[in-house]
């Protein structure tokens, strides 16, 4: 855990000296000390600071920046406009013609304009590729920069030493990291892969339950809690359910701090997940109880999300259930009357907002 969030994160020390790189490859060493010579009267420790921040940029990089923009897409033979498109769908920040790229910014770019000049896929979908990388990447990046920071400020490496320790460390894992990288994100293709097919195979495509899963009292608890406090709070819970949720088979779509959303292909395999969930967080002296709603039916994905009448539905039950309490809709609760593994319990009839009247089933284990 640490070494993979100290590389990842890396980038995080870059911006102790100023650096916009850790974010995007793009924005790379365009300002702050990274991108910046000292004075002639620095220090040499400031010297020093400057010449380890250009050496972390260099190392995250995979090259030093030495590329204008136009010259990138001379070098790819790809339109300026269409590079831009690129460029903003993986949440790269406008540099202007600062030499903020590398060889590296040409070969992406030579692959990502490949796609479309290939004849088997349009620029429109070059871009959500583009995009769905971006905004997965950055978000692991920020995660992994969070866990390093920590990792310093336990170690007590002090501001001026982080660009050092940074580069250190990334020397010695950043190639490991990249090879699992790769790894996890085959891995959850294989996967992804195998439920569309599994889908089409039993003809039910676009069948989910959908889960949500709130802290009871979460906004009381934020105003008697600690920054830090609450950090830890969310942290523990987050990994709780995300460790949960991938045990029973089912996937976790997003993370709200007080609230995560899962869906699993089956009934019964997200009925299992949400007994778990609560199972869980009852073992977990630092996280409060927690009210779960689930709702079997259609919905739509897209982007790595899902949409739809059952979400939205599976939301509003999350809001009627009572704190340590599955409650489940009239379709779940049908696919699962049969199921000895469960116990179901009518809990009686609620109007649920844009939804209408709503037949409500506590779940438990049977």
């Amino acid at each position: 855990m640490g070494g993979i969030g100290g590389v990842g994160g890396v980038a995080g020390p870059g911006a102790v000296s100023g650096s916009g790189v850790a974010r995007n490859g793009v924005a790379g060493g365009t300002n702050g000390a990274s991108g910046t010579p000292a004075t002639p009267g620095a220090s040499s420790a400031a010297k020093r600071k400057a010449a380890n921040g250009d050496e972390l940029e260099a190392l995250l990089l995979g090259g030093v920046p030495r590329h204008t923009a136009y010259e990138v897409c001379k070098a790819a033979g790809i339109p300026y406009d269409e590079a831009r498109r690129y460029w903003r769908a993986m949440g790269f920040a406008d540099v202007g013609q600062a030499r903020a790229f590398t060889d590296a910014d040409v070969d992406a770019l030579l692959r990502l304009g490949g796609m479309p000049r290939s004849g088997l896929f349009t620029e429109d979908f070059a871009v959500q590729v583009a995009r769905s990388m971006g905004q997965t990447t950055a978000r692991l990046a920020e995660w992994q920069v969070d866990v390093l920071f920590d990792a310093f400020d336990t170690a007590g490496v002090g501001s001026e030493e982080m660009a050092e320790f940074g580069y250190r460390i990334g020397r010695r894992v950043l190639p490991e990291l990249e090879e699992l990288l790769v790894y996890v994100w085959r891995r959850q293709l294989a996967a992804a892969a195998g439920r569309v097919r599994q889908q089409l195979q039993e003809h039910a495509e676009g069948l989910q339950a959908v889960g949500f899963a709130d802290l009871v009292s979460f906004t009381r608890l934020s105003r008697q809690l600690t920054e830090e406090e609450l950090a830890r709070l969310v942290s523990v819970f987050e990994a709780n359910a995300a460790d949960t949720v991938a045990y029973g088979g089912g996937r976790l779509i997003k993370t709200l701090g007080d609230e995560i959303m899962f869906a699993a292909d089956s009934p019964a395999r997200a009925a299992r997940i949400a007994l778990d969930l609560l199972a869980s967080m009852r073992r977990t002296e630092a996280v409060p109880e927690l009210r779960i709603g689930v709702a079997y039916g259609h919905v739509v994905q897209r982007n790595g999300d899902i949409y739809g009448t059952t979400v939205n539905l599976a939301a509003r039950l999350t809001s009627l259930a009572e704190p340590d309490q599955i409650v489940v809709d009239p379709e779940l609760a049908d696919a699962l009357a049969d199921d000895a593994s469960f116990a179901l319990e009518p809990v009686g009839t609620r109007m649920v907002r844009g939804l209408g009247e709503i037949a409500l089933t506590a779940l438990t284990g049977g």
